[in-house]
């Protein structure tokens, strides 16, 4: 009985303000929606206008912007003015924006650069830079930006070369191995972490870009000499190599060169490796000794030179000498003469000539013997055992003039060849 009563009084009871509809309120909606929508209200039309500038640059990147001379106009007196953190936020809207012109967005993305290189953040400038070497990659700015990037990466090989002159005053020598380490983990003006590789890709990209431009050689040469010292010879030489191929006017190219012959022939690895370094190596000593008088005509780097060339010999010498003994260990005593006698024709004077030709003589005594070296091959000593034991010893004619020349079983159709009597052929 009680909740009906309740019930009953629920629904006499009023309803909110907020619940109820006014048709005072209403009326006036539907004629501000009227008057918004009837054609030629400049109301609507500034409405619009104002929603589409807001909603655009949040969900697309292409659109019409009217204003975007305007406000590049503006933009730039904010970067007069030293306002550069403004500047960079309205640089980057309207270099994002796809739908204006691309000289209007290469500048705007460029100048965005600049208000980051102004700021002192240089590792964000380096990339917005880059930025804009990809987008306008035969743009206006290509120069410019190569110009600043490579101002940054100098500013930064700072810390390398100090690190450089205090090891080495230390009394290191050889390789001189990265280091971590962070000074300023704080400065804006330096990457976090990896500096050094920030500034060899830096230096990469303003070659790749601009590769005839005025920094080009400088940051190759940079390239190569950092690997040069770190003790990456494979890379210091491929950058050394491009600087002395495509960069033939530099003046940097002398050094580049005795670099570049320093890291083939310290990339390969020894003796044991591939010896095409080496060859390469040396063609390049003869192509700096007959084209670079910079290197030839000056007594230091002349004897650099030398002492190059030697230290290359040596190495294919060893090589070699190697290779001989690979044959005669396992039990190719024919090849392993052939080798013996190459280094010893080949690399007269070194101690490696005197080795083999002791090696030569003891294998050719042994195979004039009949008892030639078995190697490691486990059949072939057995069977030199066997030989020696129960076998009889076939001597080979001891001097060479008793060796027969032609063997009677391969004698052309046609019978041997015609003499004259004197022991020569007839035609």
């Amino acid at each position: 009985m009680w909740v009906r009563e309740w019930d009953e009084g629920e629904r006499r009871m009023p309803k909110p303000a907020d619940s109820r509809v006014r048709p005072g309120r209403t009326g006036v909606l539907v004629a501000a929606a009227v008057l918004l929508c009837a054609p030629g209200c400049h109301t609507a039309r500034n409405f619009k206008e104002r929603v589409t500038n807001a909603t655009a640059p949040l969900f697309s990147s292409h659109y019409d912007d009217p204003r975007a001379e305007e406000k590049l106009a503006a933009a730039e007196q904010l970067f007069k003015e030293q306002q550069y953190d403004k500047a960079r936020s309205e640089f980057r809207t309207l270099a994002d924006n796809q739908g204006n012109p691309a000289a209007l967005a290469e500048r705007a993305r460029y100048m965005q650069a600049e208000c980051r290189y102004k700021l002192g953040q240089y590792p964000e400038a380096a990339d917005t830079y880059h930025k804009v070497l990809i987008d306008f990659p035969t743009g206006t700015y290509r120069r410019d930006c190569c110009a600043r990037m490579f101002e940054i990466c100098d500013l930064w090989l700072n810390d390398f070369r100090a690190e450089k002159d205090r090891r080495v005053a230390a009394g290191e020598t050889g390789v001189l191995r990265w280091h971590p380490s962070w000074p300023k983990p704080l400065d804006r003006s330096r990457p976090a972490i990896d500096q050094e590789g920030r500034t060899l890709e830096a230096l990469e990209r303003i070659h790749t870009h601009d590769i005839t431009g005025p920094t080009a050689d400088k940051a190759i040469f940079w390239c190569g000499y950092v690997n040069f010292i770190r003790g990456n010879f494979d890379e210091a030489d491929q950058f050394f190599s491009q600087l002395v191929e495509l960069h033939s006017d530099s003046p940097l190219r002398p050094e580049a060169m005795a670099f570049a012959i320093q890291a083939k022939n310290n990339a390969t690895g020894g003796a044991s490796y591939d010896g095409r370094k080496c060859a390469e190596a040396l063609h390049l000593i003869q192509v700096a000794e007959a084209t670079v008088p910079e290197l030839a005509n000056d007594p230091s780097k002349a004897e650099k030179l030398t002492r190059a060339k030697f230290a290359i010999r040596s190495q294919q010498a060893e090589k070699d000498f190697l290779t001989a003994e690979y044959y005669e260990r396992t039990g190719h005593p024919g090849s392993a003469v052939f080798y013996y006698e190459l280094v010893r024709r080949r690399y007269a004077g070194t101690r490696y000539s005197d080795l083999a030709t002791e090696k030569k003589d003891r294998l050719v005594k042994l195979m004039h013997d009949g008892r030639p070296a078995p190697g490691n091959d486990p059949f072939a000593i057995a069977k030199a055992k066997w030989n020696e034991l129960f076998g009889r010893h076939q001597t080979a004619p001891d001097d060479e003039k008793d060796r027969p020349r032609v063997d009677p079983s391969l004698m052309p159709v046609g019978g041997p060849p015609p003499s004259d009597g004197t022991g020569n052929t007839r035609p």
